[in-house]
């Protein structure tokens, strides 16, 4: 990665949509954008101000690609601490595909994968934490999950973090203080609780990261048993919907089948399983190990038995 480049990608999922976005970020993004765009109205990008908006058309040569709207947002204030322009196109494969390659013909290279978030920790608008959790916000698959990382970017982990840090470095000074001047009369009494105080915080941070791991990234569910005790069925109840096959046959279930649902804001992967028994042909004997390895990787394993 050059950080001098100008970059630029499709900040919008691929396919058919109202808007599609294209975003630019580095030194020559506003050059770069005025030379393919044609305003409606008088207007220069170079010379308009920060955080505007502006309708016209972007040009290859005399083609008109698309009409678009223009937004121009001017360093320091924006995601990447860099000039950033992003074009809103109309949605679709096309459109937006021939913005991004028009804006790479004229100078912009082509983003790397978590580059813009990247550009946005190196120059210090958010912090390593926050990187992260702007990830965690992109794949959030439930509510609870979102929330938690929007709570995150916005620093509630870093000042707790930077709190915490604080507070042990005054500690450690008065523990010194009282090493290097034992004549001093420093009150030590209170040591002993405000290290049991710390400590119990720090156990509590780490608890609650471990919470958060399982919001951010889900759970596991094996459903296992015998052939014909009902895993499929449990599935399909589960998910409302026939999702996996269900007949009186024995060994119906040959493969894996996983479907993600939400528990209480957690995402939980269910895992539909083969029955487990003495394999009587090759595929049965490779789907009860397929089984056997959702067992090994599942958190949590619904065993079901036919009485």
């Amino acid at each position: 990665m050059n950080a001098g480049d100008t970059i630029a990608a499709i900040s919008t999922p691929l396919g058919e949509g109202g808007i599609g976005i294209v975003r630019m970020s580095g030194l020559r993004a506003v050059e770069i954008a005025e030379s393919v765009f044609r305003p409606t109205r008088r207007i220069r990008l170079s010379q308009v101000p920060s955080h505007t908006i502006h309708h016209g058309f972007i040009l290859d040569g005399e083609i008109k690609l698309d009409e678009v709207l223009v937004t121009v947002m001017r360093a320091p204030r924006t995601y990447t601490r860099e000039d950033v322009v992003e074009i809103n196109c109309h949605g679709g494969i096309a459109a937006v595909r021939a913005v991004l390659d028009l804006l790479l013909r004229n100078g912009a290279r082509l983003a790397e994968r978590g580059e813009f978030t990247k550009r946005a920790f190196l120059n210090g608008r958010i912090s390593l934490d926050q990187a992260q959790a702007v990830l965690d916000a992109v794949r959030a698959q439930t509510r609870l999950g979102l929330e938690a990382a929007v709570a995150k970017i916005g620093g509630r982990f870093r000042d707790e973090v930077e709190s915490l840090r604080d507070r042990i470095a005054a500690l450690l000074a008065d523990i010194e203080v009282g090493i290097d001047y034992p004549d001093v009369d420093a009150e030590t009494d209170p040591l002993l609780p405000a290290v049991r105080a710390l400590r119990d915080e720090v156990e509590e941070l780490e608890r609650r990261a471990a919470r958060g791991r399982v919001v951010r990234e889900g759970l596991v569910a094996a459903i296992v048993g015998r052939p014909n005790v009902g895993k499929s069925t449990l599935l399909n109840a589960i998910l409302a919907e026939e999702r996996a096959i269900v007949t009186p046959i024995p060994g119906t279930t040959r493969d894996t089948v996983e479907e993600v649902v939400e528990v209480e804001g957690i995402p939980v992967r269910m895992i539909d399983t083969a029955g487990l028994r003495p394999p009587t042909d090759a595929v049965e004997e490779e789907g009860v190990r397929r089984a056997t390895r959702a067992i090994d990787r599942a958190d949590l394993v619904l065993l079901l038995l036919d009485r």
